[in-house]
């Protein structure tokens, strides 16, 4: 397999589906954490290693939905010196549900990894759009990493600081009326449709996290919603997320309008009003 392109493949059980029944983004990163590792062994890097390369930045596109049931595997190929292009696709299908364009910290060898080739299309690195001053965060999260939220190089995954993030959206919706019993009511859920990910420091076990959440865009069917993950002692940031994503409407599987009262919390919450 030296060379190939395929670093992973897998299926989608129930447990791995989220509250909107897809395959829950925290998975994806959970998958492209493997697909990495087996890329840094192929390039002659002991994954174990805590001085091999590590992951700074991920853009992240998701273009088709996976569900309960499905086969998936990732393919990946070598952008540039220290950047690599994840694709997870449907193997049934062979269609592209997932891009993954994945910032190291340092350059990985050509040997072992597949070279870029025509069919693969570099995600834009632009600089991500900040919440604005004047925004409010909210407290979205209080926890403490464990030893199941830590890799093998003894520090936490980005699989575990996504988990957070994902749960920190949902304290962040619910303040502006995207509440629980809301998306059962109306049916209705948040689909995310693109990550920008920054990771900045490390966090072993033990370590106190707490997150905070705010908004940096309202639509009128779209959120950008701005985390922020941060060491509880002393405040690094350890990690950061730009999610955007829409209201979906669960029976028709498309966006769908948000009512005027969540939009003018939205607002509020921005600095708008």
């Amino acid at each position: 397999m030296t060379g190939s392109r395929i670093t992973f493949m897998g299926a989608v059980p129930p447990w791995e589906c989220d509250i909107v029944d897809h395959f829950t983004v925290a998975y994806y990163y959970q998958k492209l954490d493997h697909a990495t590792d087996v890329i840094l062994g192929r390039a002659g890097f002991d994954p174990a290693d805590p001085a091999a390369p590590t992951m700074v930045r991920c853009l992240t596109r998701f273009e088709r939905e996976l569900v309960k049931g499905d086969i998936y595997r990732i393919e990946t190929v070598r952008l540039a010196a220290d950047r690599l292009a994840h694709r997870l696709i449907d193997a049934a299908t062979d269609t592209v549900c997932t891009r993954f364009d994945q910032c190291m910290s340092a350059p990985i060898p050509e040997s072992g990894v597949a070279p870029v080739t025509a069919d693969t299309e570099p995600l834009p690195h632009d600089p991500p759009a900040l919440p604005p001053a004047n925004a409010r965060w909210l407290d979205t999260g209080v926890d403490v990493l464990g030893a199941e939220d830590c890799g093998l190089r003894g520090s936490a995954t980005s699989h575990a600081y996504i988990l957070r993030f994902s749960a920190a959206g949902e304290h962040l919706r619910d303040a502006i009326g995207i509440t629980p019993s809301y998306v059962r009511e109306h049916n209705v859920g948040f689909a995310t449709f693109s990550f920008d990910a920054r990771f900045d420091a490390r966090a072993g076990p033990g370590t106190p996290v707490s997150v905070q959440s705010t908004l940096s865009h309202v639509g009128r069917t779209s959120l950008h919603i701005e985390h922020r993950l941060l060491d509880a002692r002393d405040g690094t940031e350890i990690a950061r997320l730009t999610q955007a994503g829409v209201h979906l409407d669960k029976a028709r599987r498309r966006p769908s309008p948000m009512p005027a009262h969540i939009v003018d919390a939205a607002r509020e919450l921005l600095g708008m009003s």
